[in-house]
């Protein structure tokens, strides 16, 4: 091992030559409990069990709808297709039906309101929208202004019957319903066969902040997700527990499907390694667990406000009501997990393993997870089968095991680049290949990671990254706002980051009246924007921003 450089001790998976369609089909066939036996186990199924797709089905209806996406939609191979869903056992077959036609996905929060999804779609140049009934409104409005208006000619939606709706008529946006256009017959299937078309071909845009500034698209090629997929399942079964036969139990699906840890781990990996997923829409802590007791869950992903709500839930009134004993395996990813908040929920759960992880969109997304066998609960555990990591200091140089500075890594899930952002691509991936992630951190025995403070400006709420240029930018359009700066508070209550606003206001605006005007500014944007993009760290006021000579915002001095 070169001085400096770190290779995961894991042993390397083999990557095929094979798009993700075909990587997908192939790998779930051999998983017996879906294609044996008189009723074949659901690949996905529904928490409350009205809904479900056998392998078989799953294979028809991709089909099926490829077909009809091609013959009467258009959808020609290099198009991007917008899925602006929540989660549901139909998000997979609407994105295999895309791939299979060479089209890319662009998977979009359906949370969003129409000006940022706008965004999404003018960026990533999608020409097609798949939505739901409830997202109708924002996305048609979304799509009958600015570019996407001469790009996008009808949104089609997962749902049985189209909606007759206001906004899509008022926006003159045609609405079908998937079903309408399910064909059966042939379509040009487009099948990548050599390494070079599989690295080289984008599957996926899923946006990301990056180490900071705006959205930017992250181009993930059939190769990386493929990649990636391969390193979760190899991680996973060696993290199955004892007496649990291969390609047997049931994972389920809490995290939002759109993104990257969600998509990779839970319409990935688990349906790959052999597990039912349960498809849960929207998470409800009630509804959680009376759907691990009813379908006997037997492993979850989580990010950390979710396993801190499950050890704060009120004993003897919620948890004890549900039989949560069949649950051996959360992996806990997308923000960092304290030890002692790991060690309550064991302590409350026995038969539970709380495995953590580390990734980022860029890598599609994971770089490390921790090993049931060599579990360090204050590391992210050691690097994914195939990767490379190295740890620089502030002058490039590279640093030996146990030394603190940026964590950077290589490896075959690592993305293409920004989408039209060539720049951004050269400062994030260095001319060796290796992503340069702006946490810092350094790499422990083992070959494990650890990261213990973060380089980049990204505000990371429940998972969701929130970046403060975005914030500051709403801020600056309102009429009282004379300076403004958007930094990361921790809420104790929830275990995650969220974004506080410092703000200058106006002179005009009266002593008396500063905070009642302050207050409506914070309503304000919360109303321009996404859940968790919501300034729940309140604000504020401040006579003047914090301010290198060069104009740039000193968040290290707003507290």
């Amino acid at each position: 091992m070169t001085v400096g450089l770190f290779a995961s001790p894991l042993e390397e998976v083999v990557i095929p030559n094979a798009d993700i369609p075909t990587f997908f089909f192939e790998r779930v066939e051999q998983n017996s409990g879906f294609v044996h036996g008189d009723a074949p186990r659901a690949v996905f199924v529904s928490e409350d069990g009205g809904e479900s797709l056998s392998l078989a089905q799953l294979r028809e209806l991709a089909g099926r709808l490829a077909a009809g996406l091609y013959h009467d939609v258009g959808v020609r191979r290099g198009d991007v297709v917008a899925v602006v869903l929540p989660n549901s056992v139909y998000y997979m077959p609407v994105v295999l039906a895309a791939l299979m036609l060479g089209a890319q996905c662009t998977l979009a929060n359906p949370a969003y309101t129409a000006r940022e999804l706008r965004h999404q779609l003018e960026d990533s140049g999608a020409r097609h929208v798949v939505a739901d009934a409830a997202r109708c409104g924002a996305v048609c409005e979304a799509v009958g202004q600015g570019a996407a208006q001469q790009r996008i000619s009808q949104v089609l939606v997962v749902d049985r019957v189209a909606p007759g709706a206001a906004a899509a008529a008022a926006a003159g946006v045609p609405v079908r319903s998937v079903f309408d256009v399910l064909r059966d017959g042939g379509f040009p299937r487009v099948a990548l066969r050599t390494e070079a078309e599989c690295a080289q071909t984008p599957a996926l845009i899923l946006y990301s902040s990056g180490t900071t500034g705006a959205p930017k698209g992250v181009l993930l090629s059939h190769r990386n997700l493929v990649a990636c997929a391969l390193q979760v399942m190899a991680l996973q079964r060696s993290n199955s527990p004892a007496g649990m036969p291969p390609g047997t139990g049931t994972g389920m699906a809490i995290l939002p499907l759109f993104h990257t840890f969600g998509f990779a781990f839970q319409c990935m990996a688990m349906p790959l390694r052999g597990l039912t997923t349960v498809v849960v829409p929207r998470f409800d802590m009630q509804r959680f667990l009376a759907a691990v007791q009813a379908h006997r869950v037997t492993e979850t992903v989580m990010v950390p406000p979710i396993i801190n709500a499950l050890v704060k839930l009120p004993a003897g009134a919620t948890r004890e009501k549900y039989d949560l004993s069949s649950v051996a395996t959360i992996t806990v990813g997308a923000a960092p997990l304290g030890a002692e908040i790991i060690a309550m929920l064991e302590a409350l759960m026995p038969h539970v393993c709380v495995l953590q992880g580390y990734g980022m969109t860029e890598a599609s997304p994971v770089l490390s997870v921790n090993m049931r066998a060599t579990r360090n609960i204050a590391s992210s555990g050691p690097l994914a089968p195939n990767m490379e990591a190295k740890v620089v200091d502030d002058d490039g140089r590279m640093l030996a095991a146990g030394e603190v500075g940026e964590l950077c890594f290589r490896g075959p899930n690592v993305m293409l680049g920004y989408l039209n952002r060539p720049e951004d691509t050269a400062a994030t991936v260095d001319a060796d290949g290796f992503l340069h992630t702006g946490d810092i951190g350094y790499i422990g025995e083992g070959c494990h990671v650890f990261v213990t403070d973060r380089k980049k400006e990204l505000i990371k709420f429940s998972g969701f990254q929130v970046a403060p240029a975005e914030l500051e930018a709403l801020l600056m359009q309102h009429s009282r706002v004379a300076d403004c700066a958007v930094a990361r508070a921790f809420d104790e209550g929830r275990q995650t980051e969220v974004p506080r606003a410092y703000l200058v206001l106006d002179p005009g605006v009266a002593p008396e009246a500063r905070d009642k005007t302050a207050q409506a500014v914070v309503e304000w944007l919360n109303a321009q924007v996404a859940y968790y993009k919501q300034l729940r760290g309140g604000y504020v006021l401040l006579d003047s921003i914090p301010k290198s000579a060069a104009g740039k915002i000193l968040r290290r001095m707003l507290a």
